[in-house]
Formats: structure tokens, C-alpha cells, sequence
């Protein structure tokens, strides 16, 4: 099964855009309007992948990604913007976010960081599941 991704986006053709990219690929998709519909659906949905424009209206990128890290830190984030700066992006990785790409954007550019932050979320979740089988053998 395909990787669980939420969009959000305050630009429904944007929206709309990725998310029907994204279940032509064959993943599970959702959308959110805003941060604070997206941290509504963050908060009943287990996400893999969370795609997040960094310029919205009240909570924006940066705060759904801290949020986000708080809610659920195995969720790898991905912001998009059209209003980059290196002095954002550095803020972006720095709270958490996996990656921070520039509009306008290739498709396969994307389709590839989301690949990697599927490999990366799959690497961790084995991890976990080997350190528990460690404690355990340790606690016996």
C-alpha cells in the first residue's frame, strides 16, 4: 500500500492539482485548505507525508509544521512556496521539516523527495520496531 499524504494549500487549483497527481500515483490522499483544517485532519488521520504551502492565512507552513512535529513527529513534511528565502528554508529543516522545494516545480521533482520521505518514515519505523525487540531480549 501507497503512502497516506495530506495537501494543503490555501490555492485550490494547487490543491486540487497535487492531490489528483498524487492518487494517480496510487496514493491515499487528503486536502486541507488551511493549517487549521489540516491539523484537524492531522489529529484523526495517521499521514505519512504531509505536503504544506509555507504562505497561508493564520497558521501558516512553518506553525502547522511545528505543530505537526508535536501532533505526530514520524510524519515526514514537505513546504512548498512560491515566496522562498534561504533564511525560511534553513528555519523550515530546522523545526523538522524533510524537505522545502520552490514553486513552480516539476512533478518528478516531488514525486522523488516523496519517494525518499516514504524510504526515510519506512527506515524509522523499522528502527523502532528493532530497538523494541532489543529491550525486550535485554529484559528476559
Amino acid at each position: 500500500m501507497k503512502a497516506n499524504i495530506l495537501v494543503v494549500d490555501d490555492e485550490q487549483t494547487i490543491r486540487d492539482a497535487l492531490k489528483m497527481v498524487l492518487e494517480e500515483e496510487g496514493y491515499q490522499t487528503q486536502a486541507a485548505a488551511d493549517g487549521k483544517e489540516a491539523l484537524n485532519l492531522i489529529s484523526k488521520n495517521d499521514f505519512d507525508i504531509v505536503i504544506t504551502d509555507l504562505k497561508m492565512p493564520e497558521i501558516d507552513g512553518m506553525s502547522l509544521t511545528r505543530q505537526c512535529q508535536q501532533l505526530c513527529p514520524q510524519t515526514s513534511i514537505i513546504i512548498i512556496t512560491a515566496h522562498g528565502s534561504l533564511e525560511s528554508a534553513i528555519e523550515a529543516l530546522r523545526i523538522g521539516a524533510y524537505d522545502y522545494i520552490l514553486k513552480p516545480f516539476e512533478e518528478r521533482d516531488l514525486a522523488i523527495q516523496i519517494e525518499l520521505a516514504i524510504y526515510r518514515h519506512e527506515a524509522d519505523r523499522e528502527i523502532r520496531e528493532l530497538q523494541c525487540l532489543i529491550l525486550k531480549d535485554k529484559e528476559m
